[in-house]
């Protein structure tokens, strides 16, 4: 474990994250992070996920489907019927 001090940078309040877990995470000076608070109190950093290309994802599916065996099991279409005000 690693203890950083919280530190006032202007109007905001900030910590220094050590060199090493920088560079285990691949993150850089300037890169967009994301910070959430969770249920527990707990605060989350986390580098900020860039939007993948359509070409990205589409080979990430290709990829994906290329691993459904033809022999794995399949399940009949299900009708659910017609409940509401959907448009058919």
């Amino acid at each position: 474990m690693t203890t950083v001090t919280l530190s006032r940078w202007g109007n905001s309040s900030g910590i220094r994250i050590p060199s090493q877990f920088l560079k285990q995470m691949n993150i850089v000076e300037g890169m967009q992070m994301e910070v959430i608070l969770t249920p527990e109190n707990h605060i989350l950093l986390r580098p900020l996920q860039q939007n993948e290309s359509g070409e990205e994802l589409r080979s990430h599916l290709n990829k994906l489907l290329s691993q459904i065996k033809t022999d794995s099991p399949r399940h009949d279409e299900v009708d659910f019927g017609i409940e509401g005000d959907e448009l058919i």
